[in-house]
């Protein structure tokens, strides 16, 4: 939750964050709604550029006491419920935010490639979701993207294939094994993206997907010319109106695909984002009608 955003002459430095929420007459007002009645023991961590820096306790003692001063607050460096964060980031931008839950640790269960859940329900609602959608992920791999839809939206169909027959064996039996994935029909195919014959024209409402970037592993073809064929075969079986999500490191190549798509497909939103360290956007498209 964003408490306080600094910009431009309002912030200098982590330490001009600091001393304004000291000074600032409002913090209780933002924080108190938020505490359910019970004790929430907290820390503070500070960010500088993407990297956790340490601060003195001439800086941080002063606040601190601010914040214990808040009913239900108290401090606990070692084990907290929350955090507040200060976070600056390297384009002058600031921010003093609470942290309301923790990170869960899905790295050790998660396969190798494999999306995290936030990311995934991100991109979902990204392209907006509705109980009669028709979905896909044509490049479904462990099936990240289509189980988190599954699992958190409702939805009526939703298509998860892939070209690699093990990935799809391995994805069926998983899919098999859930049992939080809605009401909805949800089907594992085994096809090539570039070619989904056992789809008609107009099918899909929704596309969402992590296309392969060529950076890890091997293609059969420049990765422009995929992209090509990828996007034409999409705009194939998506409905006029219908959404495009996808996630590509691969920016310059894909907008120069896109660009040839120009009164076909429109680029809605465009949202940078690291992925592991790498940096990449998550597109949104519509389908003109």
């Amino acid at each position: 939750m964003v408490l306080e955003q600094f910009k431009g002459k309002n912030i200098a430095s982590v330490k001009s964050m600091l001393k304004a929420e000291v000074n600032a007459d409002d913090i209780r007002k933002k924080i108190s709604p938020v505490l359910k009645g019970r004790k929430y023991g907290y820390r503070i961590v500070v960010s500088k550029e993407n990297r956790l820096i340490p601060v003195r306790d001439s800086l941080l003692k002063p606040i601190e006491s601010k914040l214990s001063g808040i009913k239900f607050l108290y401090l606990n460096r070692r084990n907290p419920d929350v955090e507040f964060w200060f976070l600056l980031r390297s384009e002058k931008t600031g921010f003093f935010m609470m942290r309301l839950t923790q990170k869960a640790s899905t790295e050790k269960r998660l396969s190798k490639g494999e999306l995290r859940p936030e990311l995934c329900s991100i991109m979902c609602s990204i392209a907006g979701v509705d109980g009669n959608d028709i979905f896909l992920d044509p490049f479904c791999g462990h099936g990240a993207i289509p189980i988190t839809r599954a699992s958190m939206f409702k939805y009526n169909m939703i298509f998860a294939s892939d070209s690699d027959p093990d990935m799809v064996k391995r994805l069926r039996k998983r899919v098999k094994q859930l049992r939080n994935l809605g009401s909805g029909l949800f089907i594992v195919k085994n096809m090539d993206a570039l070619n989904m014959s056992a789809f008609d024209d107009g099918f899909i409402d929704k596309i969402v997907t992590d296309p392969p970037w060529g950076m890890y592993k091997d293609m059969d073809m420049d990765i422009e010319i995929f992209y090509k064929q990828m996007m034409k075969e999409m705009y194939r079986v998506l409905k006029p109106n219908g959404i495009m999500v996808i996630l590509t490191a691969r920016k310059d190549e894909f907008e120069r695909v896109l660009s040839g798509f120009e009164r076909r497909l429109m680029m809605l939103n465009k949202y940078d984002i690291l992925v592991s360290g790498k940096k990449a956007s998550i597109y949104k498209i519509l389908k003109e009608a």
